[in-house]
């Protein structure tokens, strides 16, 4: 009802004596709303059917199209009117307690799973919608099953007070106690390049700690978006999680509202408005970004091994995973035979870009890019490299049809785009560097504080110099991306990259308030008896006692 009577107001106002045009109807849908992008179509063909004569259609019809596909209907309801009243409802919920006992936050994170085993198809279909591949795709974000299971395992002992044993003369104050509470309704920003996981993974961490979640997926990821709406709404508690869609506009909107904690999966550019944003009312973020993670490659390493594992990482998800390798840098002695490494293995795992592009079957490995515009961005990053190309090629490249082929670039320009800025695809740059110190100060001038970097090297003393010189968020050595698949360690950036992180009992923490409590005994006071003013005056001997307990004159 509530909605209806929004997308009443809405009709009204974009409608002239109270008829709609097809112009106007047609305007009202022209944005990246995912109901607009997969259904968008049907919507369009149904106001052509109930039009009338002169083209227009009245209340009663546009009510009956709303009821179609109410998704698409959205766009005519401004998110400043839908976000208050979602937000105020989960608010209430919150308010109420009900978030609170841990079984229930347990029932949550178990219908959760069953969303998982019961939808297999039907996700598959979505992720399949917005970016293309095969079987494989889809059966690498059931991860977060096992996941779910560990969070509900442990929840109780993550939750349990903790006793705090204080040094010095705190000790007899009585009984401290850290507590874990839930901090309130927190805002997730989910990502389009692991449409599930990056929703679902830092949702159970939310709903373990006890939390009210309003949810905006990727509207990059259309498919997948309406999947999470449906579902989410279908598994959950929806008075206390609740599913809201839109694009810029849409965001902005949501952001303006005092969220109890902001989650955001996505690029450092727009890392910065969202913590703008809530700096206006003081909310705390997590930030997952991104930024350009180095390989580095001494000339002790082994080779084969190395290509391997980093080609495995980096063809994964067609290169779009934010802690994927985006650079090698190859001590020059071993340079020539890292770059035949790598050319031997991609070329036995991908094959030519023809057998990249795939048949559209459940077996292709290799997805698409997620839209024309970063497929066309990867494309120049081909054609500006300036070095040589040893796999691949700019002109197998199909900006429309959202394929780039596997490419590896030996030796670009330094300043380059593909080397200054986050490539986030298929493409994988070598650089041969005359020493690990050279190899160091290169990375340190890409990208200071990437989200990941790793090292692959059988000297474990170039392991740890490595790390020792280079920040990152996380760090493999001899393994590229494992580090963040790990449920039990934290998953975060640093600097440009991020900051926050979650994961496990990380992630608990992250969205839990850490309360200090204090059982007092029933002697004593914050400050002896002695030292108490008379009059407004302190002794001389309390002055000499506060100096003589701290050591100082």
């Amino acid at each position: 009802p509530a909605f209806t009577e929004q997308l009443r107001g809405g009709f009204e106002k974009a409608s002239a004596g109270g008829k709609l045009s097809y112009e106007a109807f047609n305007g009202h849908l022209s944005g990246a709303l995912p109901a607009v992008s997969v259904h968008g179509d049907k919507i369009r063909a149904a106001f052509d059917k109930s039009k009338d004569q002169e083209g227009f259609v009245d209340w009663p019809a546009f009510s009956s199209l709303a009821a179609m596909e109410p998704g698409i209907l959205e766009s005519f309801v401004p998110m400043e009117a839908r976000a208050q009243p979602v937000y105020d409802e989960l608010k209430a919920t919150f308010d109420s307690g009900k978030t609170k006992p841990l079984e229930w936050r347990k029932q949550q994170l178990r219908a959760l799973q069953r969303l998982y085993v019961e939808n297999q198809q039907a996700l598959r279909e979505a992720l399949h919608g917005d970016l293309g591949g095969g079987e494989w795709r889809s059966l690498i974000e059931n991860g977060a099953i096992d996941d779910l299971e560990h969070a509900i395992d442990n929840m109780d002992e993550w939750a349990a007070d903790e006793e705090v044993i204080p040094h010095g003369k705190h000790a007899a104050k009585g009984k401290w106690i850290l507590r874990k509470e839930p901090k309130g309704v927190v805002f997730l920003m989910g990502a389009w390049n692991y449409q599930l996981t990056l929703v679902i993974g830092p949702l159970m961490d939310i709903i373990a700690a006890g939390n009210c979640c309003v949810i905006k997926p990727s509207e990059l990821a259309p498919h997948a978006a309406l999947m999470l709406e449906k579902l989410l709404h279908q598994y959950l508690d929806p008075s206390a999680f609740r599913v809201l869609q839109g694009e810029i506009p849409e965001t902005t909107a949501l952001l303006q509202l005092p969220w109890a904690h902001i989650m955001y999966t996505g690029s450092t550019a727009v890392g910065k408005i969202v913590m703008s944003a809530a700096a206006k009312n003081l909310v705390p973020c997590t930030l997952e970004l991104g930024g350009k993670s180095p390989v580095f490659v001494d000339k002790t390493a082994d080779l084969a091994l190395a290509a391997e594992r980093i080609l495995v990482a980096k063809m994964t998800n067609c290169g779009q995973w934010c802690v994927t390798p985006d650079y090698i840098l190859v001590e020059k002695d071993v340079e020539q035979q890292l770059v035949d490494e790598l050319v031997k293995f991609a070329s036995k795992r991908l094959g030519s870009p023809q057998d990249q592009r795939g048949d559209g079957s459940k077996y292709d490995f290799i997805q698409r890019i997620v839209n024309s515009r970063n497929a066309g961005r990867l494309k120049e990053y081909i054609d500006t490299s300036g070095g040589k190309i040893v796999f691949g090629s700019a002109q197998d490249c199909d900006v429309e049809g959202k394929f780039i082929p596997f490419t590896i670039i030996s030796n670009p320009d330094r300043s380059s785009k593909v080397l200054r800025e986050e490539i986030f695809g298929p493409i994988l740059p070598v650089l041969g560097v005359d020493s690990v110190d050279a190899a160091i100060g290169v990375a340190r001038d890409i990208d200071a504080t990437p989200l990941a970097l790793y090292v692959y090297t059988r000297d474990g003393a170039i392991a740890e110099k490595v790390m020792h010189s280079v920040t990152s968020g996380s760090a493999g050595v001899n393994t590229c991306n494992e580090q963040s698949v790990n449920a039990d360690c934290a998953f975060g950036g640093v600097g440009s990259s991020g900051f926050g992180a979650y994961h496990g009992r990380t992630g608990f923490l992250e969205f839990s308030h850490k309360r200090t409590i204090l059982y007092r005994t029933a002697e004593g006071h914050l400050f002896p008896k002695a030292m108490w003013p008379e009059a407004n005056r302190v002794s001389d001997e309390a002055i000499a006692t506060f100096k003589a307990a701290y050591g100082v004159e």
